[in-house]
């Protein structure tokens, strides 16, 4: 299946914070920014995320992908 880049765009807009927090993963306060507890090298930050130990990030999509094992079209 195809998907616009405006419903791509609609999906990567999505707070990954209330995301994750729908999920039943605990998100810790750090600065500005949140820690999974999961892995704590990752951070994350309205829609963005960044793996620290990994120098590796991006957006709602990608996260769903790497870390839950989902392909582009179930993210």
């Amino acid at each position: 299946m195809n998907y616009t880049q405006a419903q791509i765009d609609r999906a990567n807009a999505v707070s990954l914070e209330d995301f994750l927090r729908t999920q039943g993963e605990t998100l810790i306060k750090s600065g500005r920014e949140y820690r999974w507890k999961e892995h704590d090298s990752l951070t994350v930050r309205g829609n963005k995320w960044f793996r620290h130990s990994q120098s590796k990030g991006g957006y709602p999509i990608d996260f769903v992908i790497e870390f839950y094992g989902k392909s582009f079209p179930e993210s």
